[in-house]
C-alpha cells in the first residue's frame, strides 16, 4: 500500500508540472489503472483467505456430522459386546454346576440353545453364539451352517490373531474382539470372545460372531448422504468398510471406544476438501462488495487527483476501522461457535462413554441381586435395590442427555406427516400407564404438519406421560388432544385436569434438570419437557404452557402446516 501511495504522489507531482486539462486526464486514468490493478491483487488475497475460512468451516461441519454417527456406531457395537458379557455371566453360573473344572454340565447343554436364541433375537446380524469348555467349542447356536466350528480348539487355531484374541480376553478378563475376518463356516464376521472363570481358574470361553453390515445399518452411516464418504478401520489397520481412498484425503477422524482395540471412523467430502470448500465459499456477494468498493475508490482517486487528499485519507481511515470491526466480530463469532461445538461434543461424548460403566454396574448389581438377594437381610436387600434403581435412573438420564444434544444433528423432515398417526403411536406406547392411572383420553381430528413422525410421537409421549404423572389426587386423569389452524401454523393442544403449574414456573419446567417436585414424589429425569420443546423448535415451531395451580394444564404445540388447510381461531390458543 505504501508503494502505491508513493507512486500516486509521484504522478500527482508530475501532473502539476504539466499544463493543460489533457495531461490531468491522463494522470487520472493512470491513477485509476494503478488502483484497479491493486484491487485485483487484493481480491486475489481475499479470495485465498475466504477459501481458508470456507475450508475451516467445512471441516468443522464434517466433524459435527462425524460425532453422532461415531456415537451411534459405538452404541451399536457395544450393545452387541454387552450380549457377550451377559452370555459369559450365564455360562459362569452354569459352569459351577459341572463336575470337572472344564466339563460341560447337562443343564448348560440343555439351556444353552434357549438362551442363545433369545440373544440372537435381541439384535440383528448375530451369525452364531458358542461355548467352549476347555477352550474347545462344544456348543454352537445355530448348528446349521456352523458345523465346522464344533471341535475347534481356540488356543490352537492356526489362523493369525484367533488364539491371541482368547489370550487377551483371559488376561484382561474383558471382552476381546477380532476382525472382521474370514470364518471357518464361510463369509466374514466380527468375533467377540470372553473367558469364563470357575473359582479363579479359566473354565473355557464363550463367543459370538456378528455380521458387520447390520452394525453399519443400525448406525445409519448411509444417512450422511452422497456428499460425505467414510472409511472404517481399527486404529492403525486397513479399512474394512467404506472407501479406502478416504484415508488419503486428510479426513476428519472420530475414535470409537472398543474393548482391547479402538475403531476409527474417517469422513471427508466426496469431491475432496478444496472442491467442496470452493462451492461453500460462493463469491457472488463478496464480488459485488468489491465492485462497489472499487467504484468508491475510483471516485476517491478522482478526488485525490483534483486535490482532495483530506477526503481520501478520511475514507481510508474509516474503511480500516470497518474492516477491523468486521474482523473482530467474525473472530468473536467463530470463537463462540467453536466453544459451543466443543461443549456439545464433550457433553455428548461424556454421556456416551458413561453409559457403558453404568450398564456394567447395573448388570452386575442385578446379577448379585439374583444370586445373593434371597439370603440378604432386609436392610442390605434394600441397599442393593437402590443400587439397581440408581443405575437405571442414571442410564435413562444419560440417554435423555444424548437425545437432547444430538437433536440439532438429526435431519429435518422433507414433507408433512399426519399428526394423528404420531398420536396413535404415542397412545400405543403409553397404554399400560393410562390403564394404571385409570385415565381417560379424548381427541379431535388432528391436521397434517411439517414434522417427522418420530419427533411428534416423542412430543406427545412426553406431554401425555407428564399429565398422567402429575394427576390430581382427587380425580382421575382426563386428557384431551385437540387442534386448530392459526395463519401458517397448526396449534395442537394437550389439555389435562391435573395438579396444574403456578405461572411463575411456566418457563422453569422447560429447563434441563429443573424439577418442581422431589424424585420420591414423582420419578423421572427432568428432561422430557426440555426435549419436547427442543424438538418442536427444531421443526420450526414451539411449545408453551398455560396453567394455574390446581386447575390443570394446557400445552400448546405450534408447528408449520401445509398450505390449503382451513384457518380457525381457537378458543384456547394464545
Amino acid at each position: 500500500m505504501t508503494l502505491a501511495w508513493d507512486l500516486l504522489s509521484g504522478l500527482r507531482l508530475s501532473a502539476r508540472r504539466r499544463a493543460g486539462p489533457r495531461c490531468r486526464h491522463r494522470v487520472t486514468l493512470a491513477l485509476v489503472a494503478v488502483l484497479l490493478l491493486s484491487l485485483w491483487a487484493v481480491w486475489g488475497w481475499v479470495d485465498a483467505i475466504r477459501m481458508r475460512w470456507a475450508l475451516a468451516e467445512l471441516r468443522a461441519a464434517v466433524a459435527t456430522t462425524a460425532t453422532p454417527y461415531a456415537g451411534s456406531l459405538g452404541s451399536a457395537l457395544n450393545k452387541r459386546l454387552a450380549l457377550v458379557r451377559g452370555l459369559a455371566a450365564f455360562v459362569t453360573v452354569e459352569a459351577h454346576k459341572a463336575g470337572a473344572p472344564d466339563s460341560l454340565s447337562d443343564e448348560l447343554a440343555e439351556n444353552f440353545a434357549a438362551y442363545a436364541d433369545a440373544l440372537r433375537a435381541s439384535v440383528p446380524g448375530i451369525r452364531n453364539i458358542s461355548a467352549a469348555p476347555g477352550f474347545v467349542i462344544r456348543l454352537v447356536n445355530p448348528v446349521a451352517g456352523n458345523e465346522k466350528v464344533l471341535g475347534n480348539n481356540l488356543l490352537a487355531d492356526p489362523r493369525p490373531g484367533f488364539p491371541d484374541t482368547v489370550r487377551r480376553a483371559m488376561a484382561t478378563r474383558e471382552v476381546a474382539t477380532h476382525g472382521p475376518v474370514e470364518l471357518i463356516q464361510g463369509g466374514q464376521g466380527l468375533i467377540a470372545r470372553a473367558v469364563v472363570f470357575r473359582d479363579g481358574t479359566p473354565w473355557g470361553a464363550v463367543g459370538a460372531v456378528f455380521d458387520l453390515a447390520p452394525i453399519l445399518e443400525e448406525a445409519n452411516l448411509s444417512g450422511m448422504g452422497p456428499q460425505v464418504v467414510f472409511a472404517l478401520r481399527r486404529v492403525g489397520g486397513h479399512p474394512f468398510a467404506g472407501r479406502e481412498a478416504v484415508l488419503e484425503m486428510a479426513p476428519i477422524v472420530e475414535r470409537i471406544r472398543v474393548p482391547d482395540g479402538d475403531w476409527e471412523l474417517a469422513l471427508a467430502p466426496a469431491e475432496g476438501w478444496e472442491a467442496a470448500a470452493r462451492v461453500r465459499a460462493a463469491h457472488g456477494p463478496v464480488l459485488a462488495l468489491f465492485v462497489g468498493i472499487g467504484g468508491l475508490l475510483v471516485l476517491v482517486v478522482v478526488l485525490v487527483a483534483e486535490g482532495r487528499g483530506a477526503l481520501a485519507r478520511l475514507v481510508e481511515e474509516r474503511t480500516r476501522e470497518l474492516e477491523q470491526a468486521r474482523r473482530d466480530a467474525d473472530r468473536k463469532a467463530e470463537e463462540l461457535a467453536l466453544a459451543r461445538r466443543e461443549l456439545e461434543q464433550f457433553a455428548f461424548a461424556a454421556a456416551h462413554d458413561l453409559q457403558e460403566p453404568v450398564r456394567t454396574m447395573g448388570s452386575y448389581a442385578q446379577l448379585l441381586q439374583r444370586e445373593i438377594g434371597p439370603v440378604l437381610d432386609e436392610e442390605r436387600a434394600v441397599l442393593l435395590d437402590r443400587v439397581v434403581e440408581g443405575a437405571k435412573r442414571l442410564k435413562a438420564l444419560l440417554r435423555d442427555v444424548q437425545i437432547f444434544i444430538a437433536e440439532n444433528a438429526i435431519p429435518l423432515p422433507e414433507g408433512p406427516v399426519e399428526a394423528g398417526r404420531a398420536l396413535d403411536a404415542a397412545l400405543l406406547a403409553l397404554g399400560p400407564q393410562v390403564v394404571r392411572a385409570e385415565g381417560r383420553i379424548t381427541r379431535d381430528p388432528l391436521p397434517a404438519v411439517f414434522a417427522d413422525e418420530r419427533r411428534l410421537r416423542e412430543i406427545f409421549v412426553a406431554l401425555i406421560a407428564n399429565a398422567l404423572e402429575y394427576r390430581h389426587p382427587d380425580r382421575a386423569p382426563d386428557i384431551h388432544v385437540g387442534a386448530c389452524r392459526i395463519g401458517d401454523e397448526a396449534v395442537i393442544e394437550v389439555r389435562d385436569n391435573g395438579i396444574g403449574i403456578d405461572p411463575c414456573y411456566h418457563e422453569q419446567i422447560f429447563q434441563v434438570f429443573r424439577r418442581l417436585h422431589g424424585r420420591d414424589e414423582h420419578p423421572g429425569t427432568g428432561m422430557g419437557l426440555p426435549i419436547a420443546r427442543k424438538m418442536a423448535e427444531r421443526l420450526g415451531g414451539g411449545l408453551t404452557v398455560r396453567s394455574e395451580a390446581g386447575q390443570g394444564s394446557s400445552f400448546l404445540i405450534r408447528l408449520p402446516a401445509p398450505a390449503g388447510s382451513r384457518t380457525v381461531t381457537p378458543e384456547h390458543a394464545s
